[in-house]
């Protein structure tokens, strides 16, 4: 008898240790979730800034058609690397729902400015085509999620070949944000996944990468 009471509460002072431990890890795996959050919106937040900046500057200093278009081109590249960042967090939960969203939001508006940035850039310069790809974000749909898996290997595959002829920018069209919708409604792209072309051209049938490079490149 006495040696059941002595199991029965080592069994309870485990339980209750394991118990302390689990809620004392989950505190420090949330706290660690909050600071890699507040430091992704921090940097969202720099980038944006910068951009603001980085426009301006071309801009006002009228810099030559080599440094305006290398600028921005690796600023593209920049905010590619951080959406492919974006992206590990979505697929393994790391943020909240909440977080990521502002987060693509913030992204999206960078990629806008970068967008109507490299507009100026091409009518000064013309050494390069833009092509923005109007995507949507986490699609429940089958036939939509199958549509954008093959539009997204189509461009890369094409911005891949061309290189530096092409800039590629591929833009959320469903997180709330008017300016997006404008640019839509703008260009006359009415479905979703859509590719715009030079603001003058939108393909949202599938393509085969000839056609699309054929579309891309011919003269206007």
């Amino acid at each position: 008898m006495v040696g059941n009471k002595r199991a029965f509460w080592q069994a309870l002072v485990f339980t209750i240790i394991i118990f302390g431990l689990g809620l004392i890890f989950g505190y420090f795996i949330e706290s660690s979730r909050s600071d890699a959050a507040e430091v992704s919106l921090l940097k969202s937040e720099v980038n944006f800034l910068d951009e603001q900046l980085r426009g301006i500057i071309i801009e006002n200093y009228n810099l030559s058609c080599d440094l305006a278009t290398k600028s921005t081109f690796t600023f593209a590249d920049r905010i590619y690397q951080e959406a492919l960042k974006l992206e590990k967090y979505d697929s393994v939960s790391k943020f909240s729902r909440d977080t990521l969203h502002v987060l693509h939001q913030r992204y999206d508006i960078l990629r806008m400015m970068l967008w109507t940035e490299s507009q100026r850039v091409q009518e000064r310069c013309g050494k390069f085509h833009i092509v923005i790809y109007f995507f949507a974000y986490d699609p429940q749909e089958v036939d939509i999620r199958a549509k954008q898996s093959f539009f997204s290997r189509l461009l890369m595959d094409t911005k891949n070949k061309n290189g530096d002829a092409i800039l590629l920018i591929p833009i959320a069209a469903n997180l709330d944000l008017a300016s997006i919708e404008l640019a839509t409604i703008n260009n006359n792209v009415t479905q979703i996944p859509s590719i715009l072309i030079d603001s003058r051209k939108v393909v949202d049938k599938v393509v085969t990468f000839d056609e699309l490079e054929k579309i891309i490149f011919e003269k206007k």
